[in-house]
């Protein structure tokens, strides 16, 4: 399976947990025009200068596994037929070189990521469209999509509660209370409970990380999420614990704890997101 990826060299969620499941799937066999350097390992910049301070994505990948093709030797591949599909990561941010794409490789073989939080859908015919924040119904070439977390990131031990709910509390701002990733995981490994909800967008990576650490987020709204946003979060039982977890007990709350881990680890790695939108671009 040989697969040309277009990107954009700066940090964009989707992009991101996307490439890396890509990376973790098919290795080598993906090819990107742009370096992304900040994703993998030997990244020898700061961390805390990049968006959400990298947590979550950055330096996850061996760099060994890094393809880079040049616009040469993309215009021989595309010629010589070499590549089974084509994906854009973030097809609102760039559609570079797409005329010469579409000359050589069927359309639906290219796939065209939007992870933005408007709910505005880009169309382009014949090609196969995965959206993020879709509030229309899907149809054979519209599909929803969602974040998600590395396998390696979440925690495969119940940790020890110290507190009821995590002092961090999402917020409008871009003021962020931990220095490290290891600092941010802890605080929700150590909590029983935290706080999220719907920001710019239904889906957010903060989501994931809190279930992620084997902390239980109460998701304020959830309800009236849109069905097909976040179709890979177990929506009904969040929002079950939402109306009822100020009766649970200990029990309780340790059981929906490792539903949700477990749940995070078959449905919501990067290597399923990643298994997800090739089944549909070769099915």
């Amino acid at each position: 399976m040989k697969i040309l990826v277009f990107g954009v060299n700066s940090p964009d969620y989707m992009q991101d947990d996307l490439y890396h499941g890509l990376k973790t799937v098919y290795g080598t066999d993906i090819e990107s025009n742009v370096n992304l350097s900040y994703l993998y390992s030997d990244y020898d910049g700061y961390t805390g200068q990049l968006y959400g301070r990298g947590f979550s994505y950055a330096k996850n990948i061996d760099p060994e596994l890094r393809v880079v093709v040049n616009k040469r030797q993309i215009f021989e591949r595309l010629q010589s037929r070499y590549y089974d599909s084509v994906i854009y990561l973030s097809n609102r941010r760039s559609m570079e070189l797409f005329d010469v794409v579409v000359a050589y490789l069927d359309r639906h073989k290219i796939a065209l990521i939007d992870g933005e939080d408007d709910t505005e859908v880009m169309t382009v015919k014949g090609t196969i469209q995965f959206k993020r924040e879709l509030i229309s119904d899907p149809h054979p070439h519209l599909f929803p999509i969602s974040f998600a977390m590395p396998a390696e990131k979440i925690c495969r031990i119940s940790p020890v509660k110290e507190r009821m709910i995590s002092a961090q509390v999402p917020s409008s701002d871009r003021k962020y209370a931990f220095s490290s990733e290891r600092e941010y995981y802890e605080e929700y490994q150590s909590s029983i409970y935290a706080i999220t909800h719907k920001k710019a967008g239904w889906d957010c990576k903060r989501h994931y990380e809190i279930m992620a650490n084997h902390c239980i987020p109460l998701f304020e709204g959830i309800a009236d999420c849109p069905e097909n946003i976040m179709t890979t979060l177990p929506k009904k039982y969040l929002a079950r614990i939402a109306k009822n977890h100020h009766k649970a007990g200990e029990s309780t709350e340790r059981e929906w704890r490792l539903f949700l881990v477990e749940w995070l680890w078959q449905n919501c790695t990067t290597a399923a997101l990643a298994e997800y939108v090739v089944d549909h671009i070769m099915g």
